[in-house]
């Protein structure tokens, strides 16, 4: 993957920051020859919404190395607990909480941060955006 990390009040600062970041990171791409592997790829590594540890970016197939500002990261295989949610970005909550409260009734507790890959372009209604979460678990 090639991501941008950066802490951010998510109210305020994500549209932009995934803007920029996406933007920033497909110019990269440009440069070294590469292309995405797939759509864009979002990791929470914390929940709290003011100040968002988050790092968003494109996983490519290809090994690349980084820049000052994009790191080149490898993302190990693990055990996961994943759901697809279909709407509009603003209401993947319950999907969420439902992944969470599977992991628990099934013994598993979660272990690291949290991935949303997106699979389809905003180029569509809200209620036929999808969108893959991911939690790993133990």
């Amino acid at each position: 993957m090639l991501t941008i990390r950066k802490t951010i009040d998510f109210m305020k600062e994500y549209s932009n920051f995934m803007d920029q970041t996406l933007e920033a990171i497909t110019r990269y791409m440009d440069t070294v020859g590469i292309v995405p592997s797939g759509g864009p790829i979002v990791c929470f590594h914390n929940m709290d919404l003011e100040y968002l540890d988050v790092e968003a970016g494109w996983a490519v197939a290809t090994a690349v190395a980084g820049n000052d500002e994009i790191t080149a990261n490898t993302v190990c295989a693990q055990k996961v607990a994943t759901a697809i949610d279909q709407g509009p970005y603003e209401e993947q909550d319950s999907t969420l909480m439902d992944i969470f409260a599977w992991i628990e009734e099934n013994g598993y507790e979660p272990q690291g941060p949290i991935y949303y890959h997106y699979l389809n372009d905003t180029d569509r209604s809200p209620e036929k955006f999808l969108t893959q979460m991911v939690l790993p678990v133990k």
